[in-house]
């Protein structure tokens, strides 16, 4: 199975009370547009992050030509349906998490490029 890793920086803002509570929260959501948390790990200051991996990408590689090619705008527009699907889920859920980080660099994108999921 192949993985992303991603390693918290022990002098930023997060705490270790919010990065637990983080990982509760994504340990509970679950939705075909949110990128799935697989596992974690804390080592001393070592906090890291085990997500499903995404093979294409973030969209703000795709958007600012980065990737291999530009996106289709039919793509684009799934991209957009399915980024929208995953907020909707965050909003509607029934702890209502406010994502205050959504921005191109944290859309990643499957093998297919027409389903995203976001990066929390």
């Amino acid at each position: 199975m192949v993985v992303a890793v991603k390693k918290l920086k022990p002098e930023g803002f997060q705490g270790h009370k919010e990065w637990l509570t983080e990982v509760d929260y994504l340990g509970q959501l679950h939705h075909p547009n949110l990128v799935k948390l697989i596992g974690y790990c804390l080592d001393g200051e070592n906090r890291l992050l085990v997500y499903e991996f995404m093979p294409k990408g973030s969209l703000e590689n795709h958007l600012f030509r980065r990737g291999p090619q530009p996106l289709s705008w039919s793509i684009r527009i799934k991209v957009a349906i399915g980024a929208a699907r995953g907020l909707s889920f965050l909003h509607d859920s029934e702890s209502q998490v406010i994502y205050r980080d959504f921005k191109a660099s944290n859309i990643l994108l499957d093998a297919v490029s027409a389903n995203c999921s976001i990066g929390i």
